[in-house]
């Protein structure tokens, strides 16, 4: 059972903001040494600061990393939405969620290095389970909706939106994956011009 904090339910600004630097040094110090080399006394070293203040903002390593990753997920999130929800068009909001993913994901490369590593450190059936939907409900609830649009505007096909959602989020993730592992061998502009392309046209009345 997670222990609760003495600290106020409701953080203060400063404690928010202490809590991002903490979530961002977290990750850093992840993509650089990995999940299992990574520690309170790591993070604080890097920031300058005691183990304690980490341990006052966060109930533990598995609180902290959580909290890093829902960061992520929800950071992204709101890039893409914010990005998806400038166009009109159902058409050019598909293309708006995939080359705004593809944009977010490059100009934050070592938090995704961090997120493939604690994506491999989970053992248990119940930590991959809440991971899973933690990173996939909401691509594929975003994706449907673009989809709704669309076929309110009368400008997509029929198709079915869960599988048509898995298959989009599964190629963004896909072509992520492999530019973690490898980023010379992967032109994240070319594969998200590439993708853009191919599912639009498919989900498109001619």
């Amino acid at each position: 059972m997670v222990k609760k904090s003495i600290k106020s339910e409701q953080p203060t600004f400063i404690e928010e903001a202490r809590r991002k630097q903490i979530i961002d040094a977290a990750l850093q110090t992840i993509a650089e040494q990995g999940y299992t080399q990574t520690s309170f006394a790591e993070i604080a070293k890097g920031l300058g600061i005691t183990k304690g203040l980490i341990a006052y903002h966060f109930n533990g390593k598995h609180d902290l990393i959580t909290s890093a990753i829902h960061t992520i997920l929800n950071r992204q999130g709101a890039y893409i939405k914010s990005h998806v929800d400038a166009q009109e068009d159902a058409g050019d909001k598909l293309d708006a969620y995939i080359k705004s993913s593809f944009e977010y994901i490059e100009q934050n490369r070592s938090h995704f290095v961090a997120l493939v590593d604690l994506w491999g450190s989970f053992t248990s059936s119940e930590e991959k389970e809440a991971f899973s939907q933690a990173a996939y409900d909401p691509c594929r609830a975003h994706l449907k909706k673009i989809f709704r649009i669309g076929k309110e505007q009368k400008v997509f096909v029929k198709l079915d939106e869960q599988v048509m959602a898995t298959v989009i989020q599964g190629a963004i993730d896909g072509v992520m994956l492999q530019w973690v592992f490898d980023p010379e061998a992967v032109d994240l502009k070319d594969a998200s011009r590439e993708l853009s392309e191919m599912f639009v046209k498919r989900v498109k009345k001619n």
